[in-house]
């Protein structure tokens, strides 16, 4: 009797340590999009935002009157290539995150520029390989 029960509670813990293994491993993917966006901005680095993307976003830029439904990654990248040599960035920093579904997040942050400081907002959703990608980029002048 003795016996069963240590098998059972050996079984337990095992399966306990699997799950939180997996959902550590979950958080890890989902927190590692939020820091190539953020050393993307930090650096400036319109190639490492790009590789962010989905293959289609949506993209605004307020102030420089960038107003896209649909744009390709590759376009994208070249309007963020612009943008960063316009407004070489001091710092960016996340003032909220949150989540309507486990597919889709949302982010608000704030860049800071030499010329300029502007609220960027974000949304994430996993794409068809099930990959947190960005969908929406939106820059507005603060």
């Amino acid at each position: 009797m003795k016996y069963i029960f240590s098998v059972l509670i050996l079984i337990l813990f095992v399966n306990a340590s699997k799950i939180d293994t997996e959902t550590s491993n979950k958080k890890r993917k989902e927190n590692e999009i939020t820091d190539r966006i953020r050393l993307s901005f930090r650096g400036g680095n319109p190639k490492m935002l790009a590789s962010c993307l989905n293959n289609e976003i949506e993209l605004v830029i307020d102030s420089e009157k960038i107003d896209f439904q649909k744009i390709s990654s590759e376009q994208a990248e070249q309007i963020f290539k612009s943008f960063f040599q316009r407004n070489p960035p001091l710092s960016f920093q996340y003032v909220y995150q949150g989540a309507s579904t486990t597919d889709l997040k949302y982010s608000v942050g704030n860049y800071r520029s030499r010329n300029k400081d502007f609220l960027v907002y974000i949304l994430v959703k996993k794409d068809i390989h099930n990959k947190f990608v960005i969908d929406t980029i939106q820059f507005r002048e603060s």
